[in-house]
């Protein structure tokens, strides 16, 4: 090995078809007699021997060009989108930068790549001292961040005056008392519903509360009281569980007021609630609040029974089982004919299957919150149904048989004097039945029992329209299936709730203007400002809506609601944020399909779609609040999800949370090139 001083910078230039160190040797000596190039040009070419003639062999230097590595330092952007020139100085601002280390400089460069760190506003209070800002106005701590107890003995005294006029002194209780059993940790709210009056602008609520259904609570349970307005928590109220009342000071009355009773590991055990708008002012601040009735809360459940039963208590025909979710979930009957699937968010969707022996199966689509009712219609029963209306309309009704039956009620009663007709299959005849219980031909509305049918159903997802004197009575949407019923309760009511509506884009959450059709409401929505107040009737119910937004930007598109819901948000989505994520990740198309977004704003999450085990995992793309795509498959709370190349159907997308490994379901038709966008909130 040679020791060769350096006392000078060294550049070496070597071709690429020589070996390194013959380069090193060449530019320390350049008379040196170790060229091996010089040794190959020297020696003669040796002809190889072989049994036939072949031309002499030749070692030729092949001369390449010169390859100059060169690497230049990336500066970080700092105050602006675009990045500092190479050799540009460092402002004044910005000198706490060169003071890094290499690698806290590389950490810094990622984090502005992620997430824009420098050119955030830092002068901004953060999240925790938000908080912390809301919880000390709320009185639930004080100012240095203790949680403010609700002993008396503790508590200064205050001077007010009695009914008789006598001054009294009470204890003043703070707004959100909380305490906390010693034994477990847990805190749980409580108090004192007599608690001063309320400050200016802000009005106190004053009710009773009443836990039912069974539920008790214990030292692993507490009770929230609180206004939430269109998905956002506000104030927090207190419950004096001794005389059973609740008060809470709400700065505005709108929203809704809901009580849960919520267990140790967080599970929503009951809940109740009312809207503030239903609310009559009073004088003073004050406002007399209706009774809260904390209940059992509800996942998926439904209620089976034959059609020949007479009374609601019968139970369901022996053997009966019920499906959620496209058999995700299969369950027995219990002994009242009650089945149900528990872990279940609030608002979700599904449709329900249930079968016995000589029986037909029934379609359902179900929303959870509320125990619905299903009816098993026997094969013989269905059977002379058929012969019936096939000699009424002289014609044949051969194969399985696919039908729609229901009944149209207005708060629960039967209505006669209905239209009925399916939209999404116009040429179909209904049938209605007479007092008789028997398929009458000259009906042509029906009758007092509010009893009809349509046969020969085409398969897939169908909406149905009741109407009379040429005004929308209700509505329903149904899924049929070969050899199924599918259950078309169309139910209307007189209570009437005023909601607000928000329609805005999905990232930056700029209102937007567009038209909206909307099953609920006969005329269309025009929403020019981005937001509106709608009218919907008070039910628990699946509705779809058709949304226009104006200019090309953004896609029409179909969504979901509740006529139940509290609010009604519309996020747009643009064309070329879409096909971006196509492009690059190179999403091929699939005929006859369309695509499905979703937005999850609660929690981490996966999604699938369910009955497709199959589905290509490189067609569902997540993303985060920002819309950037996410690499670890996985989504993130406040972002969602793209689904490209969904098949033309009738699907039930799934997420379920990671962190309560609750299921979110929703039920949507996919038509081909249509985009359906879908709200994951409770």
């Amino acid at each position: 090995m040679k020791y060769i001083p350096i006392y000078e910078g060294l550049t070496i230039r070597a071709q690429k078809s020589s070996p390194p160190h013959i380069a090193f040797e060449e530019s320390i000596r350049a008379n040196s007699n170790f060229s091996e190039w010089q040794r190959f040009e020297a020696m003669m070419p040796v002809a190889l021997g072989v049994e036939k003639k072949s031309p002499a062999l030749f070692a030729q230097r092949v001369v390449l060009a010169e390859m100059t590595i060169q690497k230049q330092v990336q500066s970080l952007p700092t105050s602006s989108y675009e990045p500092m020139p190479v050799g540009a100085e460092v402002g004044a601002n910005d000198a706490w930068m060169t003071e890094l280390s290499n690698a806290q400089k590389n950490r810094l460069q990622a984090a502005q790549i992620r997430n824009d760190v420098l050119n955030q506003n830092w002068s901004e209070p953060s999240f925790g001292e938000m908080a912390m800002n809301a919880l000390e106005k709320s009185g639930a701590v004080n100012s240095q961040g203790q949680i403010i107890q609700s002993s008396r003995k503790n508590n200064p005294t205050v001077v007010v005056t009695g009914s008789q006029g006598q001054k009294v002194d009470q204890p003043s209780v703070s707004r959100v008392p909380a305490s906390e059993n010693p034994e477990t940790g847990h805190s749980f709210v409580g108090g004192n519903s007599g608690a001063p009056e309320a400050a200016d602008g802000v009005r106190r609520i004053v009710g009773p509360i009443e836990i039912t259904g069974g539920l008790a609570v214990t030292n692993e349970h507490h009770i929230e009281v609180r206004r939430n307005d269109e998905g956002v928590l506000k104030e927090l109220g207190r419950v004096d569980l001794q005389k059973g009342t609740y008060n809470i000071d709400v700065e505005q009355t709108s929203g809704t007021v809901v009580a849960r009773l919520v267990s140790k590991d967080g599970k929503t055990m009951g809940e109740g609630s009312f809207r503030l708008n239903r609310l009559v002012p009073g004088s003073q601040n004050y406002l007399s609040g209706p009774k809260i009735k904390i209940e059992p809360h509800p996942d998926y459940s439904v209620a089976v029974l034959s059609a020949y039963n007479s009374t609601a208590k019968d139970a369901a025909p022996g053997q009966t089982r019920v499906t959620f979710v496209k058999g995700v979930s299969d369950v027995k009957v219990n002994r009242e004919g009650i089945a149900s699937m528990e872990n279940v968010t609030k608002g979700s969707s599904t449709v329900m299957r249930a079968a016995a022996p000589k029986h037909l199966e029934t379609t359902n689509i179900i929303v959870s919150g509320k125990e619905t009712r299903s009816t098993l219609y026997p094969e013989a029963m269905v059977s002379a149904l058929l012969d019936i209306m096939a000699s009424q309309r002289q014609e044949s009704y051969e194969g399985a048989p696919s039908l729609i039956w229901g009944k149209v009620t207005l708060d629960g009663k039967p209505v006669a004097g209905i239209d009925v007709v399916v939209e999404t299959a116009p040429d179909l005849k209904p049938v209605y039945f007479n007092q008789f219980m028997i398929p009458d031909p000259k009906l042509t509305k029906t009758s007092e029992n509010g009893l009809y049918a349509f046969v020969q159903v085409p398969f897939g997802f169908h909406s149905l329209l009741a109407t009379r004197s040429d005004s929308i009575f209700g509505y329903v949407n149904v899924v049929s299936e070969e050899g199924a019923i599918a259950q078309g309760d169309l139910e209307a009511t007189m209570k009437m709730e005023s909601v607000p509506m928000r329609v805005f884009d999905a990232f930056n959450g700029e209102p937007m203007p567009a038209t909206i059709t909307m099953q609920s409401i006969p005329d269309e929505v025009n929403v020019p400002t981005g937001v509106a107040t709608v009218s919907l009737p008070n039910l628990n119910r699946l509705g779809l809506m058709r949304v226009h937004p104006e200019g090309a930007d953004h896609i029409p598109a179909r969504y979901l609601y509740n006529d139940n819901d509290e609010f009604v948000h519309i996020p747009l989505v643009r064309w070329d944020w879409l096909r971006s994520i196509k492009n690059h990740l190179k999403i091929s198309d699939t005929p006859s399909s369309g695509l499905i977004v979703g937005f999850v704003p609660d929690e981490d999450f996966e999604v699938f779609l369910a009955g497709y085990d199959n589905f290509n995992p490189q067609d569902i793309v997540y993303f985060d609040m920002q819309g950037r795509i996410l690499q670890n498959r996985k989504g993130v709370a406040g972002g969602g999800f793209v689904i490209y190349n969904a098949p033309e159907d009738t699907h039930e997308v799934v997420v379920t949370g990671a962190r309560t490994q609750k299921v979110y379901s929703r039920v949507v038709p996919v038509d081909a090139n249509s985009l359906a966008v879908l709200n994951f909130r409770e």
